[in-house]
C-alpha cells in the first residue's frame, strides 16, 4: 500500500511539474506593474506646479534670449540651485534650460543675437576648438545701446548672467540663466 502512494504521490508531483503549475495565475513580464520607486516619498510630497522658465525669464525682461530648442529642466535647475545660491548669495537663484543641439549651435544663436547691441564685443561665429565650451555673459552689460531699435535689457534691480556649457552627456548642451539682486556697491545700468 504504501509502494503504491509513494508512486503515486511522485507521479503527481511529476505532473505538477511538468504542467508548468506555479499555483498563480498564469501572466507575463510584460503584463506585471512595476511598483513606483520611493513610493511613501512621493505620495507624501506637495504637488508643485511647473516652472515656465520662458514665462519667469520674459518677466524680467522681453528681451532676454532664449534659445528656441531648449527645455526646462526641474532636476537640474535645483542641483544648480544649490552651487549657485553657495557662490552668488542666499538671494539669487537660476533656470537651467537643456538641449541637445551642439554648442556651436547655440553659441552661433546667443553670439548672433547679442551681436545687435554695441555694448557686445563681436565674436567669431563659432566657438575655438577646446575639450571643454563654455559661454559666459553679463546680459545687462552686454545688452545695451542696441543697433537694431527695439528693446534693450531694462532690469536694474537684478543681475542676469547667462552661461551656457558643452557636456559630455544627455543633454549637449546647458543653458543656465543666473540672477543675483544687485548689491549697494554694484553698479546699476541705468534704465532709458
Amino acid at each position: 500500500m504504501q509502494k503504491g502512494v509513494g508512486s503515486m504521490v511522485g507521479t503527481l508531483m511529476l505532473i505538477t511539474a511538468l504542467s508548468g503549475c506555479t499555483g498563480g495565475q498564469e501572466g507575463s513580464a510584460a503584463e506585471e506593474n512595476l511598483p513606483r520607486k520611493n513610493a511613501i516619498a512621493t505620495s507624501t510630497a506637495p504637488a508643485q506646479s511647473p516652472v515656465d522658465a520662458k514665462k519667469e525669464l520674459r518677466a524680467l525682461s522681453p528681451a532676454i534670449p532664449i534659445y528656441a530648442g531648449a527645455k526646462y529642466r526641474d532636476d537640474l535647475t535645483r542641483r544648480d540651485s544649490v552651487m549657485i545660491k553657495n557662490q552668488y548669495g542666499a538671494g539669487s537663484e537660476v533656470y537651467t534650460l537643456a538641449t541637445d543641439d551642439s554648442f556651436p549651435q547655440v553659441y552661433h544663436y546667443y553670439t548672433t543675437y547679442l551681436a545687435q547691441f554695441r555694448a557686445y564685443p563681436s565674436q567669431p561665429p563659432y566657438p575655438p576648438p577646446q575639450n571643454w565650451r563654455t559661454l559666459e555673459v553679463q546680459l545687462n552689460q552686454a545688452m545695451q545701446d542696441p543697433f537694431i531699435p527695439g528693446d534693450m535689457l531694462r532690469v536694474t534691480d537684478k543681475q542676469v548672467m547667462l552661461q551656457v556649457a558643452e557636456t559630455e552627456a544627455e543633454p549637449k548642451t546647458v543653458i543656465r540663466y543666473i540672477i543675483t539682486p544687485v548689491q549697494a556697491g554694484q553698479q546699476q545700468v541705468a534704465a532709458k
